[in-house]
């Protein structure tokens, strides 16, 4: 029968009696100066407001002993934020100690590190919270910060470095370090406009201050209680559920270590390729749905994973395919792709949803399963063609999310099941009735830069992709309306301006250059443009960009992407 003791502590009890281990499979620290600053305000509050017998309840955590150790399953957070709250706390208070204040500095102490029974000696090297999570430089910031390392100091100069506390370089920043100088900047503040009052403040932080620790008997049953907690932290997101999910079927201390390894390793990748690991995990749900043929309703990505299919998560295979999806959507393979290919990506890239990616996941499983080489394969190119013109045209002619989803699945599906991709939608009706598509076509706004894209990557199939750019506006959107520009009138402005015609992509610092200016001055940057379409523009023999040379785009434009579509439904 599962156990678990819950028993109200004051702080100084929760830390003091505590040596806190954040286990590998943990997120990083994540707390910043709006979590710590609401929970500095919120204390100072208390303080103001409370009377005899009232205390401040701080929330939950789940713990689990092994060894001497508690496991913080849930609370890391709090937990953390509290122990450099006390460290700071502990600064000014060590520095003004003298016969009235021992009492509060060895309370402090107590819950920051471990003391000699007899001599009641600080062991600066017994910090009471240890992480295993965070990246290495962070951990060994934490590590600084609960010696005594910083103790008693008055220049932070080398802490603030390692913080980069300025605004202008957050990047890369240690929450540690930053939030520890957050709050000795708060202790200090609090000391100079309530002298009297700094030790009472301190006192009600450690002994008003409540937390409610569950202590389980078991990780599992630890987990448990984490995966369905609601706490007033930073909520779980479904990928770190299913991380303990993982991690609880992990037998050894060498496989746990080796998971926690790797998945640290998976979270910096992705974070350098501005990933997210739930974006990984919902891509590997669709391969699950290709496989198994279900093309039903999607559900949530936990209920699918936690309810429906939480064996597959605990099977050696998923893992290693979680990783082989990160080094796919990491562009760890993008060498490997021809420039063609690489072009319809692009376009895919700037559709506004991303059920392609879900289909595009699919497909190189699917490849790899067959044991076929995805990259070099002209059927990579045939699969691209295809979704692009797919995608394209059932959003033009009804642009929602819900026009995409059964297309998406029926591909996927029949493509594991019959070796042959099939939307089964009514693509080519949609295009026989050309008349039809072509006002769908003009009023498909949202469509614009995948359509300029594939217009440009037609048209000129030697120009290079991923270059980063901006749509312009060729005929600009503010004018002095020179004498050329009348037969433009006031009332069309508007839809001739904003038309597919009027656009084409530019790199940001041409298009800032060129801005509102003249068609003949803005042909001097387009000719300085990286874009093929661009260097043409600037070859144009007219002074200026009219209504007349919109229409003729337009209807260029259209066409092209019109026979490109017939082509490849």
């Amino acid at each position: 029968m599962a156990e678990m003791r819950v028993e109200r502590q004051s702080i100084v009890d929760y830390l003091s009696k505590n040596t806190f281990l954040i286990p590998m499979y943990q997120r990083p620290y994540a707390w910043g100066e709006d979590e710590c600053g609401q929970l500095w305000e919120d204390i100072i509050s208390f303080y103001d407001e409370n009377s005899e017998g009232d205390e401040y309840f701080l929330g939950t955590s789940v713990l689990f002993k092994e060894g001497r150790k508690q496991n913080l399953i849930d609370g890391q957070q709090r937990t953390t934020t509290l122990i450099l709250l006390i460290r700071a706390l502990y600064e000014k208070a060590f520095k003004q100690k003298g016969e009235n204040t021992q009492g509060l500095v060895n309370l402090l102490e107590s819950c920051l590190w471990k003391m000699d029974d007899i001599s009641g000696k600080v062991d600066y090297t017994q910090p009471r919270l240890l992480s295993e999570v965070a990246i290495d430089s962070d951990c060994e910031i934490l590590r600084e910060i609960l010696s005594d390392k910083y103790l008693n100091i008055s220049d932070f100069s080398e802490l603030e470095e390692k913080a980069k506390i300025s605004k202008k370089n957050k990047k890369g920043a240690s929450k540690y370090a930053y939030n520890f100088l957050f709050f000795i900047e708060k202790s200090d503040e609090i000391a100079r406009e309530r002298p009297l009052e700094w030790e009472k403040i301190c006192i009600t932080i450690l002994k008003k201050c409540v937390i409610l620790p569950i202590e389980c008997d078991s990780q599992e049953n630890a987990l448990r209680i984490f995966n369905t907690l609601n706490n007033r932290g930073i909520p779980l997101s479904d990928s770190d559920i299913f991380k303990g999910v993982i991690f609880s079927e992990k037998k050894s201390e060498d496989e746990k270590r080796k998971f926690a390894e790797e998945w640290k390793d998976l979270e910096v990748k992705l974070h350098d390729g501005k990933i997210s690991m739930d974006f990984i995990f919902l891509n590997y749900m669709h391969i699950v749905r290709a496989r198994e043929g279900d093309k039903g309703n999607v559900i949530g990505l936990r209920r699918f994973f936690i309810e429906k299919h939480k064996q597959i998560l605990q099977e050696k295979q998923t893992f290693e395919e979680i990783q082989e999806l990160t080094k796919y959507w990491c562009d760890e393979y993008s060498e490997g792709l021809s420039k063609e290919v690489s072009q319809f990506y692009e376009v895919l890239d700037l559709l506004p949803n991303d059920y392609w990616k879900y289909l595009d996941s699919a497909f190189y499983f699917y490849k790899k399963d067959k044991v076929d080489n995805f990259f070099s394969s002209m059927e990579l190119k045939q699969f691209l063609a295809r979704v692009v013109s797919n995608f394209l045209v059932k959003l033009i002619e009804k642009p929602t999310i819900a026009t995409i989803k059964p297309i998406t699945f029926n591909a996927y599906t029949s493509l594991y099941k019959d070796g042959v991709m099939d939307f089964r939608t009514d693509s080519k009706q949609i295009l026989e009735d050309k008349d039809f598509f072509k006002q769908q076509f003009f009023k498909a706004n949202r469509l614009t830069p995948s359509l300029l894209a594939l217009n440009m990557y037609i048209k000129y199939p030697q120009q290079e992709p991923w270059i980063k750019a901006e749509i312009e506006h060729i005929l600009p959107r503010t004018t002095d309306w020179r004498a050329s520009y009348k037969a433009l009138n006031k009332d069309e402005e508007y839809s001739y301006i904003e038309s597919i015609g009027n656009k084409m992509w530019l790199e940001k610092r041409l298009n800032i250059q060129a801005s509102n200016d003249y068609f003949d001055n803005k042909k001097e940057k387009y000719k300085k443009s990286a874009f093929l379409e661009a260097q043409d523009m600037a070859k144009n023999p007219k002074d200026d960009w009219i209504k007349i040379d919109i229409e003729e785009r337009n209807e260029e434009i259209f066409e092209r992407l019109y026979h490109f579509f017939k082509e490849n439904i």
